[in-house]
């Protein structure tokens, strides 16, 4: 990626964490990334375009680091090592961890366009979601389901931890994981 570009993400980064979306100003994000506002415009037409674009870089690092070997072992393997990626990504104190949840909220996030970048980002997740429900592992639920009752536990944890709320403890965190993995599957029928 082109240095400038990186330098105009990790300055607007840093100032959406500190300050927050509202009163963000391409002059602030040029004295953060010490380049000349114009600079700025050379890379994105307007300031709508820079926060779009730096959601998707967001998104590229947060798949980038929760996704690592995701392919590798069985199933409950793949699961369990990026649940515990999410903890991990979750727990550091990024300009991305600290500014992401206000990436989910702008305009924009539930487009259809934005929605297949999501899905193509994580593909590696889905493809677990869907390899579970095909061999009858998972219950029949949609991806965004599954993610929401066996995931999200761990980005709110990797979150609680970062803000010292809750300490890290690898022995609680491993049975939440394995409750987690638990709602996943599909409860084999009594006769």
């Amino acid at each position: 990626m082109d240095n400038k570009r990186e330098l105009i993400f990790r300055a607007t980064e840093t100032i959406i964490a500190s300050k927050g979306l509202q009163g963000l100003s391409m002059q602030q994000i040029a004295n953060e990334a010490g380049v000349a506002a114009g600079t700025i415009y050379r890379y994105f037409k307007d300031k709508e375009e820079l926060v779009s674009e730096l959601r998707k870089h967001v998104l590229r690092e947060v798949a980038s680091h929760i996704l690592v070997n995701c392919q590798e072992g069985d199933l409950e393997q793949r699961f369990k090592r990026i649940w515990f990626n999410i903890i991990e990504f979750g727990r550091q104190r990024t300009p991305a961890n600290l500014s992401y949840e206000q990436y989910l909220h702008l305009p924009g996030v539930d487009s259809d366009p934005h929605q297949t970048f999501e899905k193509d980002t994580f593909l590696g997740l889905h493809h677990i979601f869907e390899a579970g429900r095909i061999d009858g592992t998972f219950h029949n639920l949609q991806n965004k389901v599954m993610f929401a009752i066996s995931l999200e536990p761990a980005m709110a944890l990797g979150r609680s931890i970062r803000r010292g709320q809750i300490e890290y403890d690898k022995n609680e965190l491993v049975t939440v994981c394995d409750l987690c993995w638990k709602t996943l599957l599909k409860q084999p029928e009594s006769t």
